[in-house]
């Protein structure tokens, strides 16, 4: 406590400023400032010396001592960030001598990141340290789903009178969930699709290409000779079409027999002819419904439709879709892969001839298309010493039939902890299992990040408070 301004003054009362709790007797010399007793201030010291006008030399007076005290002081009476009490008394700030820092009424100081402190009263200070907070000490807010920084770090002893507020910064909002997958019905894209086994035709308008080499024809009748795609017997009406129409076999007088594509399927047709060939891509992976039929003018017994798609020309059963199918049956095809489809007649006993007997396979392009959920929105940022609490942001829009993701939490208030995300909305649509299982829930949110500290260090503070304080502590 400064010495009065005015009235009576006597030895014992500088002694007991300068030199508390000495009983011995005062030699006037030692008060001199920068003395022994009036300790002198460093020049990267900030602060204001208390005992500033005191004589360094010469005469001293009583009255010399007026409103004199023991100490640096710093009031900071307008708005400042990350305040260091090692920077503010710089080479004094390890000098056993008291430290005074004072923050007026309606004055903010405030951290301007969650590393950094509105107040920092580092290790290694001498002497006492008092800080007289009677404005506001903010730390700094959390990003989303991240702890609110420190007000108040003290790694030295100091005491703290706290009439204003001293609060943490508010806690990051957690994120919202992931919407669930959804499944809708779509009509696949069909691309890169050509007649393997067709045009051009060369002499005798024998195809282009045999069948793949895994398939084995045989002598069957009907089939005229190994892997051969061109058919004994073939007579003007039961030629080879081509694709829809295009590129039909010399001398086909219809197109009744051929490879046909629409907007939702793919399928062929032939008649004492070998098995049709062709490739393609589908832009939607799925699952896809294969068919296939046989008919005849001569009764039952002509095999057993049948239908490979494979990612190979050598193998019947190679890579994701690769197999051997029967009517009714599906097969897992992945977008923009090359398949390589063909159709023919298993189980056909020998003797049996082909000729006029009608054989039909193919698939539907119509699939489930498993659909993405929305993205989780963002949590807000907590509270800082210059900004309110953010709000959480709305999750996405998933795809069709996809959960929309949850909305991100809000920020906490300064000392208060963000809110928790809401959880992403479920997934609709029918059953499916490929590429992946759908429909699916949407995912759980993460939880608001807590708030800072008001104080960190608190085992160094003496803290008096009739203000307002929110955080935790540490």
């Amino acid at each position: 406590m400064a010495i009065a301004a005015s009235g009576a003054i006597s030895f014992s009362t500088i002694r007991d400023e300068f030199s508390p709790g000495s009983n011995s007797s005062v030699t006037f010399s030692d008060y001199y400032l920068d003395g022994s007793k009036v300790k002198p201030k460093a020049g990267d010291n900030n602060a204001t010396h208390l005992g500033t006008g005191i004589p360094t030399s010469g005469a001293l007076d009583l009255s010399d001592f007026y409103s004199k005290a023991t100490g640096y002081k710093l009031t900071i009476s307008s708005d400042a960030t990350d305040q260091s009490l090692a920077t503010i008394f710089g080479d004094d700030y390890d000098v056993d001598y008291p430290k005074i820092v004072v923050i007026n009424s309606g004055v903010t100081v405030g951290a301007t990141s969650t590393s950094a402190y509105a107040i920092n009263v580092p290790a290694n200070a001498a002497g006492t340290i008092t800080i007289q907070n009677a404005g506001n000490i903010y730390g700094f807010g959390g990003s989303a789903g991240n702890a609110g920084g420190d007000a108040i770090f003290a790694g030295s002893e100091c005491t703290i009178t706290n009439t204003g507020n001293i609060k943490s910064g508010g806690g990051g909002g957690g994120a919202g969930g992931v919407g669930g997958k959804g499944v809708a019905s779509v009509n696949a894209t069909l691309s890169s699709f050509v007649d393997e086994g067709g045009a051009p035709y060369g002499s005798g308008n024998a195809p282009a290409n045999d069948a793949p080499s895994w398939f084995d024809a045989g002598s069957r009748p009907g089939y005229g000779g190994s892997n051969n795609l061109n058919g004994s017997g073939v007579v003007g009406d039961r030629k080879w079409g081509g694709v829809n129409g295009a590129n039909a076999q010399g001398g086909a007088v219809n197109t009744t027999w051929g490879l046909f594509t629409s907007s939702t399927s793919v399928s062929g047709t032939c008649a004492n002819r070998g098995p049709f060939y062709c490739s393609f891509q589908v832009g939607t992976s799925g699952t896809y419904t294969v068919e296939g039929s046989v008919s005849s003018l001569y009764g039952s017994g002509y095999g057993t439709p049948t239908i490979n798609i494979s990612t190979s020309t050598t193998s019947a059963s190679q890579g994701q879709g690769g197999g051997t199918y029967l009517t009714n049956q599906t097969a897992n095809l992945s977008a923009d892969t090359t398949y390589y489809f063909v159709g023919y007649l298993g189980s056909i006993g020998g003797g049996t001839n082909l000729y006029y007997n009608n054989f039909s396979s193919g698939f539907s392009l119509v699939t489930n298309d498993v659909t993405s959920g929305g993205a989780g929105g963002a949590g807000g940022a907590g509270a800082s010493y210059n900004a309110n609490a953010g709000s959480g942001s709305a999750g996405g829009s998933g795809g069709t039939n996809g959960g929309a993701g949850g909305t991100g939490g809000d920020g906490g208030a300064l000392g208060a902890a963000g809110a928790n995300g809401a959880v992403g909305a479920n997934g609709t649509g029918d059953s499916a299992d490929f590429p992946s299982s759908a429909p699916t829930n949407g995912t759980s949110a993460s939880s608001g990040a807590g708030a800072g500290n008001y104080i960190n260090g608190l085992s160094n503070v003496t803290l008096s408070n009739s203000g307002t304080v929110a955080g935790n502590t540490a």
